[in-house]
């Protein structure tokens, strides 16, 4: 039987002191970042006793295993959105009751996801969820969560997630839109892009590696290889070998970041010029850059959050570059929108029953706030739960950071051309 780990973010008993010392230190936070929240969705909130009672929320995330590094992140923003929301005064309509944040280590593992997702639910009267990010481990999380009817949001990518499901949402880019942007800004360092799509065996890698080969043609794109691998390789070197012979001027990898890494130096090692988008997954976080260094210059990629998007965005990658001395990646930075989406649905549902959270974030249609803090700046969920408004936006490493530098209507910085 695997371990039960799970925790709060609300202390209680002899840590309460320091709880409200953080708390003290937290809303200076909130003033600095434009005035605090109140002047924001949910205004401010007289002081009141403790009458409300608490709302939790479960966060799936993998904290140890493979996926570690992108986990360990979530947790960190999940943590500051939680924060943020209740140091503005919590929910209105609930009489200011807190967010409270119970995490539930899934593991990187298929199967522990499955088990601590239902574990996770039958130990706590949840109102919402959200997680993974890895598509392969949300895709088991959200089938648990529809049965038990209790509405998830998540970050993850592939478009399964909008089929056959009524409780899960997805606020951000699909698979198949990743795949468009990623062929489309192939155009913009080569008038005739031929592509080598190299992918990692998984529900992530198969579903966005698809949507590259059926869109290809439309785009004036040609692809010259197309080839799975098994993630968590040891040698990239025959795998980049056929990307030499193919004739490729362009490199889409669709990988998480330990594969990923050792494909950029491999690529750099045996002196294959050719130019490398690396999709999103691992190649558009913190632990890329620190992993390959000046190699990552110039290389592109697609994400469906970036922290130079909008001032909410860049205020709290503020904020989290204090707590973690990294800057705010689209996982953990897209999490930060969903938290404030689910508060949004909270106080239009008066009310912390899952059912009706659920019904509130279907008919969710915010423009403006930390809800919207998305690529386009809108969100409103279609019947299959997905984003109507939802398009990924494309990155480019520049000095260290990741610049926004497609669509025209998201730049934020010029592409540089190596």
């Amino acid at each position: 039987m695997t371990k039960h780990r799970q925790r709060s973010v609300v202390d209680i008993g002899t840590g309460a002191n320091r709880v409200l010392s953080q708390r003290q230190s937290r809303r200076k936070f909130l003033v600095k970042a434009g005035g605090a929240l109140a002047a924001g969705a949910f205004g401010a909130v007289p002081l009141r006793g403790w009458a409300a009672d608490p709302i939790n929320i479960g966060a799936l995330y993998p904290t140890t295993g493979s996926m570690a590094q992108i986990g360990v992140g979530c947790v960190a923003a999940a943590k500051l959105a939680a924060e943020m929301v209740n140091d503005a005064g919590g929910i209105k309509a609930l009489g200011g009751a807190k967010l409270n944040l119970i995490i539930s280590d899934v593991q990187s593992d298929t199967t522990v996801t499955r088990t601590e997702t239902d574990r996770l639910i039958t130990g706590n009267k949840l109102s919402a969820i959200h997680g993974c990010f890895a598509s392969a481990l949300t895709l088991i999380a959200s089938e648990v969560a529809e049965r038990a009817k209790v509405p998830l949001l998540t970050g993850s990518s592939s478009d399964q997630l909008n089929k056959g499901r009524s409780y899960t949402f997805t606020p951000f880019a699909r698979a198949s839109q990743f795949a468009q942007a990623q062929l489309r800004m192939s155009r913009l360092v080569s008038d005739k892009p031929k592509v080598a799509v190299i992918f990692e065996n998984t529900a992530f890698g198969t579903s966005t590696s698809n949507g590259l080969r059926e869109q290809a043609t439309a785009e004036g794109v040609e692809i010259v290889l197309f080839e799975p691998y098994s993630a968590g390789f040891t040698d990239a070197s025959p795998l980049i070998n056929k990307v030499k012979s193919s004739g490729a001027n362009a490199l889409f990898s669709v990988s998480y970041l330990n594969d990923l890494i050792l494909i950029v130096r491999t690529v750099k090692q045996v002196g294959l010029d050719v130019a490398i988008n690396g999709g999103s997954g691992g190649f558009v976080i913190p632990d890329f850059y620190k992993n390959v260094g000046k190699l990552a210059e110039g290389l592109q990629g697609v994400a469906h959050w970036n922290h130079d998007m909008d001032a909410n965005a860049e205020k709290v990658n503020v904020e989290y570059k204090k707590r973690t001395g990294e800057f705010l990646f689209e996982y953990a930075g897209g999490l930060v929108a969903q938290t404030f989406m689910i508060a949004d649905a909270l106080e239009r549902a008066g009310s912390p029953d899952p059912q009706k959270v659920r019904d509130a974030i279907s008919s969710l249609d915010v423009s403006s706030g930390y809800a919207a803090m998305c690529p386009g700046g809108k969100v409103k969920f279609g019947p299959d739960g997905k984003n109507i408004h939802g398009h990924p936006v494309g990155v480019q490493w520049q000095n260290g950071d990741l610049a926004s530098v497609f669509p025209n209507e998201d730049k934020r910085a010029p592409l540089i051309k190596s």
